[in-house]
């Protein structure tokens, strides 16, 4: 009597295989004379070394432990178990996504942080079906397959789990769950099944498609004539035999197609015929040493001209730096220069001015003086001591305006009137404009609006224009037409516009770079007056226009828009 070993994949456990099976031992047992078949339960790993060490004659698993056998060793498929309640018959496995009845977990997408196990990470219908539909779907990132727990069969342990509440969601193959109702161990009743997909003529509730049927296979440790033997005898067993029964299946057909399973491994890169890409890689580099050398050679010199390109970036870098640092120096320097220049222009127009204030505090005071020896009362010393504070205050803002002026502030905005602005101005410059025989005209049209912006720098751009102004009209010699320098203040409904008009020389030449820094036509002049009317205007979003004025002068057009706020 020849003796055959056969390896089962005991998903349930060693004591269910043995029930289900060992009746399928005896079936060949009866077909075959003079044959003894022992039937050896293993978990995943078990049969994977029995196979690979040579020790079985056949194979019963699952199909995707079978297509990993036959793509790495010689194995011959035999016949594929067909179910009585599923139609095609040779499709069966699938994986349940299984909760309790009452769990708050009611769509696959609902169990992202839930507390999940399944049987095996190398079941196919017990977690590798789930992990594909799950990637189709696109619900979660790998971590979410990181937190599964993996506890071995037997698989109704994982349902168990579920009933007393130690799990939240089990993973199982198809029809297990109903397998174990009808076994009486649980009551369907308890338990729901999420994500549950329909299948013609398929009763068991299954979360995924449906794949192969478990196979029986021969390894070449068997003849190939005990293997045909073997094949016509399961081919041959009635969907009534005890042994069909036990296997709660209704026969056997011929072996079904594993494209779908290598589909599904080749998804995962765990296709037994598909190389790791190190692997991959190593082949490329045994086949083209050459081309390699040169691609490396490439890139390492590609790293070095990186690296030199860096270091030459690093160094202009630094240098740029320190040239814009100079630059921001010099034009402080020229800037500060430029103000004690105007400083010094209008001496003569700031000792008139305070004079006068002074005359006046003079003045009251000797009034006081005399009215205390004539014996007035102090009630009558107090109006006259106010007028006397009033001038005290006038000299101060004059002498404050000239502070302003010479020390360098940052910038700071600040919303007031701007004829206020044109009337401070025109203060400080009328006494030289009067020595000079030039009249300032000041006109206004549009609706009055506040400005918000720098009071100071604003100040400095109309002495700069209006001291422009007036030495043009000086150089117009003896003439009997009489000087005008025009201030137009024109308020717009999106800006103002501020226009400096003379009847001086005007522009000699329109080419003239009036704008550009060191350009004068001033003898002691710096030509730094325009240049920084333009920096002060361009503070203010704001922009300047000159043009010359029929039949002589020059208007200087200032366009400044309303800032926010």
């Amino acid at each position: 009597m020849k003796q055959y070993d056969v390896g089962v994949l005991a998903l349930r456990g060693h004591y269910h295989c043995n029930i289900a099976w060992e009746p399928t031992m005896r079936w060949l047992e009866s077909q075959i004379p003079n044959s003894k078949f022992v039937l050896h339960s293993y978990n995943f790993d078990g049969l994977e070394s029995a196979f690979q060490n040579g020790e079985l004659d056949f194979l019963l698993t699952s199909p995707g432990q079978a297509t990993t056998f036959a793509r790495r060793l010689p194995i011959n498929w035999l016949a594929t178990q067909k179910k009585g309640h599923e139609l095609p018959f040779s499709k069966a496995i699938a994986s349940s996504v299984i909760v309790r009845a009452d769990s708050p977990y009611h769509s696959l997408q609902d169990i992202e942080h839930a507390k999940i196990a399944a049987v095996s990470e190398k079941a196919f219908g017990g977690f590798i079906a789930f992990h594909f539909e799950i990637d189709k779907l696109g619900y979660f990132n790998s971590s979410f397959f990181d937190r599964i727990q993996f506890t071995g069969p037997p698989t109704d342990n994982l349902i168990r789990s579920v009933e007393n509440g130690e799990l939240d969601v089990a993973i199982a193959p198809a029809c297990t769950l109903e397998e174990m109702v009808e076994e009486g161990f649980i009551d369907r009743s308890d338990f729901r099944v999420l994500g549950q997909q329909e299948h013609d003529g398929f009763t068991c509730a299954v979360s995924t498609p449906l794949y192969p049927n478990w196979t029986f296979a021969k390894t070449d440790r068997a003849s190939n004539e005990i293997g045909k033997k073997v094949t016509q005898a399961l081919l041959a067993m009635p969907a009534n035999a005890f042994a069909a029964e036990s296997a709660k299946n209704v026969g056997w057909t011929l072996p079904e197609s594993s494209l779908n399973v290598d589909k599904v491994y080749q998804h995962f890169d765990m296709h037994p015929l598909q190389k790791p890409w190190t692997q991959q890689m190593e082949d490329w580099l045994h086949r083209n040493p050459y081309l390699a050398l040169m691609l490396i050679a490439g890139l390492f010199g590609l790293n070095i001209y990186h690296v030199l390109l860096e270091l030459r970036f690093k160094r202009s870098k630094k240098v740029l730096r320190k040239t814009l640092e100079d630059l921001r120096e010099k034009s402080t320097m020229l800037e500060h220069a430029q103000r004690i220049m105007i400083v010094g222009e209008l001496g003569s127009s700031l000792a008139h001015e305070i004079n006068q204030p002074l005359s006046a505090i003079k003045n009251y005071s000797q009034g006081v003086k005399l009215r205390i020896e004539k014996g007035n009362k102090s009630e009558d010393l107090l109006p006259v001591m106010e007028k006397i504070q009033q001038q005290v205050t006038v000299a101060s803002d004059i002498i404050q305006r000239l502070r302003d002026l010479i020390h360098k502030k940052p910038i700071e905005k600040r919303r007031f009137w701007l004829g206020t602005l044109v009337n401070d101005t025109y203060r400080l410059v009328e006494p030289d404009f009067h020595r000079s025989n030039i009249t300032i005209e000041i006109n206004s049209s549009g609706e009055p609006n506040m400005v918000s912006a720098d009071y100071t720098g604003l100040q400095q751009l109309l002495l700069n224009l209006l001291n422009n102004a007036k030495d043009a009209c000086i150089k117009m010699g003896k003439i009997t037409e009489p000087l005008v320098v025009r201030i137009e203040l024109i308020y717009l409904s999106d800006q103002v516009r501020i226009m400096i008009i003379d009847n001086g020389i005007g522009i000699e030449d329109e080419t003239t770079p009036l704008e550009q820094a060191f350009y004068t036509t001033k003898k002691d002049g710096l030509g730094l007056g325009l240049a920084i009317c333009r920096d002060v205007i361009e503070n203010h979003d704001g922009m300047m226009k000159y043009s010359s004025v029929k039949p002589r002068g020059c208007c200087v057009e200032v366009i400044l828009p309303y800032q926010k706020g």
